[in-house]
């Protein structure tokens, strides 16, 4: 089978339109990064090639709103009503009859207007035991889509206004077609991704939120002043705080994973075996870390904070700011094993925002470090200036994994930028930079934020198969409350089965995971099998297979143990195993 064709899901995204032409989704590329930070084994079908590689698919993603030529159109809706399954982000394709519901038009058919867009929202969940849905606690923050009307859809989120009144229009919408069965994604998923995990660009203060628990307004640029959610609908009272609200819930990891579920729930309702490489090694359900930023470089209260990691086991990332500890402490730092890694100061007198600056810095820790280049990095305060600028600052020296985007003000603890997972960002331009984002979602417990703040953050985290990312800084640790509030937090962690890992762990073993591919994918009638390539070295991989009752799972014609396991919402069985470089692992389901 061709290479394009060997894999279960295909996916197809529309050309962008025009530039000044109305679209109903933004960043719709950016599918590939959700689906590959996943380890969904799919294909990247093209437009030329949809109508020849459709017979060979058992279930099509489309993005964005276009129109198929009629022949590719007839093909699509027999390929449905024999048995396949379609999920439609953000566009009907020209087939709004297939899919059950009617698009809207502009209200007024002016210059510029073109097809209709459902503008600022929240999602609306009806059917909440639904499993594409069954994540949801809180109406979901969108900015654009396609607004539509069932027809003949069973309508299983609607759509609320920016004010979260009601409307009458559909958000996720299903229909059984035959044998065959259709949902679509009405509001732009893949754009509200990108869109509140990077926030828009930083060039004035923010708004501060209306209960004076995060003063934006400070005259200092940092990332939060860029965040686009709510402060009243997004955030959460937080309980044992009184009066204190925080983003409780990851609003973009929910988006990324509504995707995934949809496609999880057709592979499930069509019988389609599926497979996952999945995020972390000996099936982790989650990940936590620990960072340090060395305000003031006090040498006694960082030497008293590598007692309280040693004593609790734990190994994490410090940020080191200019001019840094002495020779000896930092050696004690590394020798203890945990990152060193850079602190840049955008904030102090004399320190300014432009890349000639944080060239240098990065350069005066790399000869503190003993030459040893830092490959993670948090800004000082959380800085922040311009769009996407910074990440290519980053990327030209080494810097894998930036954690600037984050909480600088009580009242934005949390998920501001709606995330607990590594991603790479996205340029205005739609290319990826290769540097991974972890958002800083709390300061110092006790200090920053109540200690009640760690449990729901742990927990969300552990929902949501993320990272949670606690910021300790060592000049705090002798504070009443602050140690045994870094202890608990370790310990409640660890008893969900999160591992501590420092920062370069998270990112070596990202970018290590995006390079295996999957190839050769093929259904028999005993069950499956598909092949997968490491580029890297994985050992612990774990490798999940959606929804099969196993009876026997190989490895390269031996025999492996498999277990069950609740991934995303749905059971898979699960298999671990070492993954050489450049080395092809044939798995084989039989059912």
């Amino acid at each position: 089978m061709d290479e394009r064709t060997s894999a279960p899901v295909g996916v197809y995204v529309f050309p962008e339109p025009l530039p000044n032409a109305a679209r109903s989704v933004s960043y719709p590329q950016y599918i590939h990064e959700i689906l590959t930070h996943a380890g969904v084994c799919y294909a990247d079908v093209s437009e030329e090639d949809l109508e020849e590689i459709l017979p060979h698919l058992s279930l099509l993603v489309t993005v964005g709103e276009g129109t198929l030529s009629d022949k590719v159109k007839q093909r699509l809706q027999r390929w449905v009503e024999d048995g396949g399954a379609w999920l439609s982000i953000g566009g009907t394709c020209g087939m709004a009859e297939m899919l059950g519901v009617e698009p809207e038009p502009p209200s007024y058919q002016g210059w510029g207007g073109g097809i209709g867009t459902l503008g600022e929202g929240y999602l609306d969940v009806r059917h909440r035991t639904h499993p594409v849905l069954a994540h949801l606690e809180i109406p979901l923050h969108y900015f654009s889509g396609l607004p539509v009307r069932a027809t003949e859809a069973t309508v299983l989120a609607g759509v609320l206004d920016a004010h979260q009144r009601p409307t009458s229009r559909g958000g996720v919408l299903e229909r059984v077609v035959q044998r065959g069965r259709c949902m679509l994604i009405a509001p732009d998923a893949v754009g509200a991704v990108v869109r509140i995990q990077q926030g828009i660009a930083v060039t004035r203060d923010g708004v501060p939120a209306p209960d004076g628990t995060a003063a934006a307004c400070d005259g200092v640029l940092k990332s939060g002043d860029g965040g686009v959610l709510d402060w009243l609908f997004d955030r959460q009272p937080v309980e044992g705080a009184p009066g204190l609200s925080a983003f409780l819930q990851p609003i973009a990891d929910q988006w990324r994973e509504l995707i995934l579920r949809a496609i999880f729930y057709l592979a499930t309702q069509q019988g389609i075996p599926l497979p996952v490489l999945w995020l972390y090694p000996r099936d982790l359900p989650a990940l936590a870390h620990l960072s340090h930023d060395t305000d003031q470089n006090d040498l006694d209260r960082a030497r008293q904070l590598l007692g309280v990691l040693e004593a609790e086991r734990i190994h994490s990332t410090w940020c080191v700011v200019l001019p840094g500890y002495g020779p000896e402490l930092i050696r004690d730092i590394r020798a203890a094993g945990h990152e060193l890694a850079m602190h840049y100061d955008a904030m102090s007198e004399g320190r300014v925002w432009d890349e000639r600056s944080f060239d240098q810095q990065w350069r005066e820790l790399t000869g503190l470090f003993e030459g040893e280049a830092p490959v993670t990095n948090k800004n000082h305060y959380l800085r922040w200036e311009g769009d996407t600028e910074f990440f290519d600052w980053c990327a030209s020296r080494g810097i894998r994994l930036d954690q600037s985007k984050g909480a600088s003000k009580t009242g934005e603890a949390g998920f501001n930028f709606g995330t607990c997972h590594p991603y790479l960002p996205v340029a205005p331009d739609g290319r990826l930079i290769q540097v991974l984002e972890l958002p800083t979602l709390t300061q110092d417990l006790v200090v920053f934020a109540p200690e009640a703040l760690a449990e729901p953050l742990i927990q969300a985290a552990f929902r949501h198969h993320g990272i949670v990312h606690f910021l300790f800084h060592p000049v705090h640790i002798d504070k009443p409350g602050v140690a045994d509030a870094l202890r608990s937090a370790i310990r409640r962690a660890r008893a969900l089965g999160m591992e501590w890992w420092t920062a370069r762990q998270i990112s070596q073993w990202e970018f290590a995971r995006r390079e295996a591919r999957w190839s050769r994918y093929e259904r028999t009638r005993e069950g499956a099998s598909v092949c997968l390539r490491a580029g890297q070295p994985l050992p612990e991989a774990t490798v999940l297979w959606l929804g099969c009752v196993v009876e026997r799972v190989e490895i390269n014609g031996e025999e492996i143990e498999t277990r069950s396991v609740q991934r995303w919402g749905f059971t898979f069985r699960s298999l671990i195993f070492d993954a050489q470089s450049d080395y092809e692992y044939t798995i084989e389901l039989t059912r």
